[in-house]
């Protein structure tokens, strides 16, 4: 059996190379451009920018760069992907070219295996297995079907009654949208790209994003508090000053934009607001389990999976194994169950993953066990969330939203990235676009 794979499956003081870290100067006080977040967004504006002989300045309120592109190996000795961690639809994915050309070690993942459990955590039987298959064609049929004939209503108000449905639907949904079937749009299933090949990155592929800051000037730890378009151009306000500039470009998630962590002045329009509002933040806590160099009988690189109670979809975490090689499983937790858990905190998603774990290989898990961690993008205040995930109903509010306002004030991001919405390729790809167009409009 080959399992499918999920469709989408799925931040003070650099940078001016060669000079003194911009932390340490003063901001420019008139560039052309102010980038708002240094995320794959903002890094590649920043070089579209460069490139046409704009002078910018990319604020980023982290202290470092990369936004929800995060790889760090002090946790394990390993490196960890703490957000996007597959380039996705490799043949169209940049990323595919930019992670070759720096030297990463790109591993295929597309056919991976899988390591499938029953619900008393034993082996699942061939039946069973061609049971999950039967489920996935099923409900990716149905949605697809929906999406294909227009219609924009809720995933979970076309999928049929199926056995291990329910398990299909916590990958599909709430481990690859961040959403949980009832807040997955067809129509922008329908309308997104396909995502196969793929590739994990054994450096990490927030190690990649994180080589487009090379040369580009980066204010880090300097959040953006408020942006005034009232007059011909924009005053972003800092901590450390105002910048005025010709134009602003704002990265950030929608998850900050509903906050209204930024004040605008004067305030947005209305349908820039409600686009925003119409893609909130969608969530997968990613729950890295490190091991002593067990395997636990799980197979490198392979998805491991278990079947979920038909009466509780996306309550679940699920795992790649080894990934690339390393010492830890990752776990995926997703949707509304990634929420409630994670309000309790990192122990107890860690807990409960581990258990989870326990359930399917035994105790020797727990004797192998060295460490755990959990992602916090549900509760940092840069993020509030993983990934945009436009409502049911309002498929448009992706392309409203990247609607420049003032012609001064733009935004790009995965929240608008169109058919490759909800990826780090996304970001990239819209930050670029929307570059390319101020760079026409001020040229």
């Amino acid at each position: 059996m080959k399992t499918p794979i999920p469709r989408r499956t799925v931040l003070a003081g650099l940078t001016l190379a060669g000079a003194a870290p911009l932390a340490a100067q003063p901001l420019p006080a008139e560039p052309d451009v102010v980038i708002v977040g240094a995320g794959a967004a903002g890094l590649a504006a920043g070089q579209v920018l460069r490139d046409a002989g704009l002078s910018f300045v990319i604020v980023e309120a982290a202290d470092r760069v990369g936004g929800r592109a995060y790889t760090e190996s002090a946790s394990f000795g390993q490196p960890v992907d703490h957000g996007c961690s597959w380039i996705s639809g490799a043949r169209r994915n940049p990323f595919t070219r930019i992670g070759k050309a720096a030297g990463f070690t790109l591993v295929d993942h597309t056919d991976a295996g899988s390591d499938l459990f029953d619900l008393d955590g034993r082996r699942a039987s061939a039946a069973d297995e061609a049971a999950y298959d039967r489920a996935w064609g099923a409900l990716v049929r149905a949605v697809e079907r929906a999406g294909r004939a227009g219609q924009d209503v809720p995933a979970a108000d076309v999928i049929p009654d199926i056995d291990w449905g329910a398990t299909v639907q916590s990958w599909m949904g709430a481990m690859d949208y961040g959403v949980d079937f009832d807040g997955i749009s067809t129509l922008s299933y329908w309308n997104s790209a396909e995502s196969q090949p793929s590739y994990i990155v054994r450096e990490g592929l927030g190690a990649v994003v994180a080589t487009l800051a090379a040369g580009l000037p980066i204010a880090l730890s300097t959040p953006v508090t408020a942006i005034d378009w009232s007059g011909a151009g924009v005053t972003v306000d800092t901590p450390r000053g105002a910048i005025r500039a010709r134009a602003c470009l704002v990265t950030v998630s929608t998850g900050v934009l509903n906050a209204g962590t930024i004040r605008f002045t004067p305030a947005l329009p209305v349908a820039t607001q409600e686009a925003a509002a119409n893609i909130p933040m969608g969530l997968l806590l990613k729950v890295p389990l490190l091991f002593d160099g067990a395997r636990l009988d799980l197979g490198e690189n392979n998805w491991v999976t278990y079947r979920v109670p038909e009466d509780q979809p996306g309550e679940a975490c699920f795992f790649v194994a080894w990934p690339t090689g390393h010492d830890y499983l990752f776990g995926n937790i997703g949707g509304r169950f990634a929420w409630e858990l994670s309000a309790q905190g990192p122990e107890a998603v860690i807990d409960y993953a581990l258990g989870e774990l326990v359930r399917l290989v035994g105790s020797d898990a727990r004797r192998h066990f060295v460490a755990g961690l959990a992602t916090d993008w549900a509760e940092n205040p840069l993020t509030l969330g993983a990934y945009g995930a436009v409502r049911p109903g309002a498929h448009g509010a992706r392309d409203s939203l990247a609607q420049p306002v003032g012609a001064r004030v733009f935004f790009a991001g995965e929240a608008v990235a169109g058919e490759v919405s909800a990826l780090v390729n996304g970001a990239y790809l819209s930050g670029r676009a929307t570059a390319e167009a101020i760079a026409r409009q001020l040229t």
